[in-house]
């Protein structure tokens, strides 16, 4: 059953809109007469056959139910799909992104009035990064001394003659670690420790890179988007913590003044970052190389232990490829900042079209 809908839209601030809609009585009246003849259908009582109870009857026991009822529906399935509506053409026409879920506010839902419902959304306004081709910001050379890998292995042997009675042998020693013999852990050792100095020199360029790219082009970070970034977080948390509860029921976690205010400054942060990062995708139309895309899907094989093809072929069909193109286009911008690129899988499965 079509109801005529109004609505009024009024901004607060820039960044801050609000939906009030309004259902006439008249219409409401319609809508709970026919939830009032579907629920008399359905209910008995003493001395009446199913479906037959009187109306007034009815209605003097069982009205205000079927009213919250009509109320409920109205407010769930219309209101808020009509929101959802009006949000989606600021999204396409304005460009605005959602900060965090609307929040309800006034309802009036008094049997013989309008239906007033309204509903307050906090927006981000799109950003255009201005600076970001010419920071002059590169990765610092990460360079592993021989005495470092000596000491690292030096340590790994203490620890594991301080845990067995009798210290293993040189071969036993080397079997434990997976290696060969001394060169090949030498070698082993050393990749594990440029790639953990590469690792934090990079993010050391990207926090100065992002740390001037914040000062020249400052927008506000929401105190909606800041509490729900929080609350995600804790959620996440709660849930990882008990994944293995099978009687453990989902709960609503909310955050305290004192946890926002804890978690506040790295929230912040990290909405900056990700706000600047996707808007220089934007500006730069960036797209990653099929050749970027299967390095990225062969590195995760050769994690898990799978060959290539396979690894695709399931992350094809499982959508992970399309995250998986998401996530180097936020890498391929970064690298813009600091002056790095992805590699490249060169070989014919780089030709395959995904």
């Amino acid at each position: 059953m079509a109801i005529n809908i109004k609505n009024n839209v009024s901004k607060t601030d820039e960044n801050h809109r609000s939906v009030e809609f309004t259902v006439s009585f008249n219409e409401m009246e319609k809508l709970f007469e026919k939830n009032l003849g579907e629920f008399r259908k359905q209910v008995s009582m003493k001395g009446f056959r199913p479906g037959q109870v009187p109306k007034q009857l009815f209605v003097s026991r069982f009205g205000d139910e079927v009213w919250r009822e009509t109320v409920g529906n109205v407010v769930e399935h219309e209101l808020k799909n009509e929101f959802e509506k009006i949000v989606e053409t600021w999204k396409t026409d304005e460009k605005l992104e959602i900060a965090a879920p609307a929040e309800a506010g006034q309802l009036s839902s008094e049997r013989g009035q309008d239906l007033v419902y309204k509903l307050n959304i906090a927006l981000n306004k799109p950003i255009v990064v201005q600076g970001y081709k010419d920071l002059g910001i590169s990765v610092s050379a990460s360079v592993v001394a021989e005495e470092e890998i000596n000491d690292i292995i030096k340590d790994v042997r203490e620890r594991f003659a301080k845990e067995s009675e009798v210290p293993p042998t040189d071969e036993e020693f080397y079997s434990i670690v997976g290696a060969k013999d001394e060169a090949d852990l030498k070698s082993k050792v050393t990749d594990d420790v440029l790639r953990d100095k590469k690792y934090k020199a990079k993010l050391a360029a990207l926090k100065d890179a992002f740390d001037r790219l914040i000062e020249k082009n400052p927008f506000p970070v929401l105190e909606e988007q800041i509490k729900y970034t929080a609350e995600r977080s804790l959620q996440h948390h709660h849930h990882s913590h008990h994944h293995h509860d099978h009687n453990h029921e989902e709960e609503e976690i909310t955050v305290s003044e004192e946890q926002l205010n804890e978690m506040r400054p790295e929230i912040t942060r990290a909405i900056q970052e990700d706000r600047i990062l996707r808007a220089i995708v934007e500006q730069e139309a960036l797209k990653p190389t099929q050749a970027q895309v299967d390095a990225r899907v062969e590195e995760i094989a050769n994690s898990a232990g799978m060959d290539f093809a396979s690894a695709k072929d399931t992350m094809r069909r499982t959508g992970q490829i399309n995250k998986i193109r998401e996530n180097l286009k936020i890498e391929l911008a970064q690298n813009l900042l600091i002056g790095e690129t992805l590699p490249e899988k060169q070989n014919e499965a780089s030709m395959e079209k995904t």
